[in-house]
């Protein structure tokens, strides 16, 4: 059984095929039968593979989307996949819409798999997590983690990715119930 893995496309280019892309989603999504019989659903992402007319048995589609929209000539899709990014489904809506690059972050904890492939931060500028038994937390920055941990624990934390998660360690350890609590700081690698 996989860990599942939440991952977020931000499919940017010309204003025309942002919009095909974004009716395609919508057509699958009303859809009342799915395309390809699966054990996902209607938004299986072998039906949007499909639906781009690629071959959803030549690529990974373990997953489905939970949910899309539009804003300019960007289109965002948030899936849950299992383990990582589905990177055939990626390469399917390059392929179909030439003028789209398809940026995407994945975060997967069971794993320890954090990775985006925004290298500018255009598109996902945060570049650390922590994922705790609260809200999750995102920033741009390890000074601006560093900072929000100080005023967590109360004293100063150094900038690194080392310090942070030790302080947090710590904090826990001293909390009445310690198995209550959770802090788990993880850094985006930028990949290719």
């Amino acid at each position: 059984m996989p860990t599942w893995c939440d991952t977020t496309y931000k499919c940017v280019g010309d204003l025309k095929e942002v919009r095909e892309l974004h009716k395609g989603l919508r057509y699958i999504d009303k859809r009342k039968t799915t395309i390809v019989k699966n054990g996902f659903g209607t938004m299986w992402l072998g039906n949007l593979v499909t639906k781009l007319g690629g071959d959803w048995e030549k690529y990974r589609c373990r997953g489905e989307i939970t949910d899309y929209a539009i804003e300019g000539n960007v289109v965002t899709i948030y899936q849950s996949t299992a383990w990582c990014e589905q990177e055939g489904v990626r390469e399917c809506i390059e392929k179909k819409f030439p003028s789209i690059k398809v940026y995407y972050r994945e975060e997967e904890p069971g794993c320890d798999v954090y990775y985006t492939n925004d290298d500018t931060g255009n598109y996902f500028p945060e570049r650390y997590f922590l994922d705790c038994y609260e809200e999750p937390q995102y920033w741009r920055t390890i000074e601006e983690a560093a900072k929000w941990v100080e005023e967590l624990v109360g004293h100063s934390v150094e900038s690194t990715f080392t310090a942070i998660q030790d302080a947090l360690d710590q904090y826990v350890e001293k909390q009445e119930n310690p198995d209550d609590y959770f802090y788990s700081f993880h850094e985006f690698q930028v990949v290719d």
